[in-house]
């Protein structure tokens, strides 16, 4: 459990991260809606008599009103029935637009407008006489029929062999402009076009993704076999349609080989990111199911019959069969600590709860994915086959597969972005500690001119006799040389860095204490060691600056040789206030401003460079970070 204290820090340190959650859930939610409305027809009114004989009457030519007993309305052959509707009271808003379809069976219809003939789809009515010629044997016929604002409609209906039953009606469906009448027609094609152009869209950004890497040769094959993956799911769906203008589309073979193909590639995806000895023998899965495609598909051109009871049982039993051991070999992977299974496993975790959680609104609501779940799983037994779940699970493979892409590469982006900024540090601590190196240079040179002068001023004192003055002039040299950066090491960075820090903990009158025991060369490269040690000082040199009681400010640096081997650095430094961390425990610099934030990153990268790590420890108001750097057999000759 996180504690009071951590649930605030992670609070402050992610707030801008929660705040955009908004928008983007908004924006979500929102192509959700979207999705929803391309895939739903918008609202009709189904104004059957059949569905609602209480809300019509229906009368012969004559006026006689005629009253259906149950389902039964008996009406001799050729008699005329009318059927009266009072439209002003309907649950839907007619518009001048509004749209009647009528569907008819075996009698010839014609349609009234408050009185008026509207249309006569028969062609055969004369609304004056209200009778219909005789013709031919009236069949099925589907109507369209702009109704606009009318207030009652009237049905003019001729059965030239009798009627039995209300069913024997149209069925009338009432949609109160054009728009609505055209979402039936677009609903039908947007369940299938837009999944196709979801996956279309996504094969499109993997394959770009792929070939960016290609170029900056850092290409991962995984994402071209997600593109392919998402490519064929794509084809699968779009398959019915391009049969109609591509002649092989029709081919079973072509069918079937798109049904096999995902499963196939999802073998090799899964594959892919295995390690070890589970990679070497697991290759087996995706190679025999791939080669198994290809025998049936062969087979099945040589031999429809018997290839189609290979291809079948593969589509049934040994693909889906496949599938589920790979994702077993991927668990195991994920138990041992793979970090790309690991995420794979949390990811569909998630994915899977909010379908769960989508179906518990749907049954709070319409029910529709709790019909198709149960529908799904009745075609699964009634076919005896996984098949139809397998394509399910392939669906929510491609989704876990598309999404850790995308996650791989913002890290890619993140990473290089942190790389780039720990490189401006390194740059900014080596052009600081060379324009140091060059003011001691010149300083050096500039003690040396008056040295000169010193021995000239001593010498004309000793010739005069004035010994007193000349002791007192000894005295004050002296001072001055005792107060001038010492010489700690031959190592020219080293003693650098360590005379810096003693210079700028002298202004600050702080206790400075060093142990540095180095040779001129060492297996480490100057730029590393200047990040770490720069980094060290600076952070120390700043905490001791905010103690407010100079007694209390201290700093200890010790720079040794071990065992030949590697090089110890340690700084410890007191300090006042709290510290604060981020959610992996790391120490955060109260100088979290540009330029600065990244020192304890900086030296981290520089420990892990040298197969180490930094150890950074508190105790009481002591604040303590040391590190062991293996040394490189090419460092000092890169140095040199």
């Amino acid at each position: 459990m996180l504690s009071k204290e951590k649930w605030k820090r992670f609070l402050h340190d992610k707030k801008w991260f929660l705040l955009t959650l908004i928008p983007a859930a908004a924006l979500l939610w929102c192509c959700f809606v979207y999705i929803d409305m391309t895939q739903t027809p918008l609202k009709s009114l189904d104004i059957s008599p059949a569905s609602d004989p209480a809300s019509w009457r229906f009368t012969l030519a004559d006026g006689t009103e005629v009253s259906p007993q149950g389902d039964n309305l008996l009406l001799p052959p050729d008699t005329i029935l009318y059927c009266s509707r009072d439209l002003s009271h309907l649950e839907l808003s007619l518009t001048s637009t509004a749209i009647l379809t009528m569907n008819r069976f075996g009698c010839d219809a014609a349609v009234l407008s408050d009185g008026k003939l509207l249309a006569d789809p028969s062609l055969r009515y004369h609304p004056a006489e209200g009778r219909f010629d005789p013709g031919s044997q009236p069949a099925m016929y589907s109507d369209i029929v702009t109704l606009g604002s009318a207030s009652e409609l009237t049905l003019a209906l001729s059965y030239p062999e009798g009627m039995a039953s209300i069913y024997q009606l149209p069925s009338l469906a009432l949609y109160s402009d054009l728009t609505s009448y055209q979402s039936q027609a677009m609903a039908a094609t947007a369940q299938d076009a837009l999944p196709a152009g979801v996956l279309l869209a996504a094969a499109l950004f993997l394959a770009g993704l792929f070939f960016f890497q290609l170029y900056h040769n850092k290409a991962d094959i995984s994402l071209l076999l997600l593109s392919l993956l998402a490519l064929s799911f794509g084809l699968e769906r779009t398959v019915s349609y391009g049969a109609y203008g591509i002649w092989f589309l029709q081919s079973p073979l072509v069918l079937v080989g798109l049904q096999m193909l995902p499963l196939a590639l999802s073998l090799w995806a899964l594959w892919y990111h295995l390690a070890g000895r589970v990679r070497k023998w697991g290759v087996l899965l995706p190679s025999l199911g791939s080669l198994s495609m290809i025998i049936g598909l062969v087979w099945r051109l040589i031999d429809n019959q018997g290839g189609a009871a290979w291809t079948n049982l593969l589509l049934s039993r040994l693909l889906p069969l496949a599938l589920l051991v790979s994702l077993l070999l991927c668990a195991h992977q994920a138990r041992r600590g793979i970090a790309y299974y690991r995420h794979y496993f949390l990811l569909g975790g998630v994915l899977l709860l909010l379908f769960v959680l989508c179906i518990l609104f749907s049954l709070a609501g319409d029910g529709f994915l709790w019909s198709y779940v149960c529908s799904l799983w009745e075609d699964t037994r009634m076919l005896h086959s996984f098949f139809f779940l397998t394509r399910l699970a392939n669906h929510l493979l491609l989704l876990i597969f598309f999404l850790l892409a995308v996650y791989d590469f913002v890290q890619s982006i993140v990473r290089r972005n942190s790389e780039l900024q720990l490189l401006t540090v390194q740059n900014r601590y080596a052009l600081e500690h060379a324009a140091y190196l060059r003011r001691s240079l010149d300083e050096t040179y500039a003690m040396r001119h008056e040295i000169l002068h010193h021995m000239n001023a001593l010498s004309a004192l000793c010739q005069e006799g004035d010994l007193q003055r000349a002791y007192q002039y000894v005295e004050h040299f002296t001072g001055q040389i005792r107060r001038a950066p010492g010489r700690y090491t031959d190592h020219p960075l080293i003693n650098a860095l360590v005379s810096y820090c003693q210079l700028q903990a002298q202004k600050l009158n702080a206790s400075f204490q060093a142990s540095v025991q180095v040779p001129q060369h060492i297996g480490i490269v100057d730029a590393d060691l200047a990040v770490l040690l720069s980094n060290m000082i600076d952070n120390a040199l700043h905490a001791v600056a905010s103690l407010p009681d100079p007694q209390k400010r201290s700093i200890q640096l010790k720079v040794e040789i071990f065992e030949n081997a590697g090089l110890f650095v340690s700084c410890t430094n007191s300090f006042s206030g709290g510290l604060q961390r981020n959610e992996q425990g790391d120490f955060l610099s109260p100088r979290r401003r540009e330029g600065h934030g990244q020192g304890i990153k900086a030296m981290r990268r520089v420990a892990e460079e040298y197969n180490s790590v930094l150890i950074i420890e508190t105790q009481e108001n002591l604040f303590h970070v040391k590190s062991y750097l293996y040394f490189k057999k090419d460092a000092s000759r890169a140095n040199g």
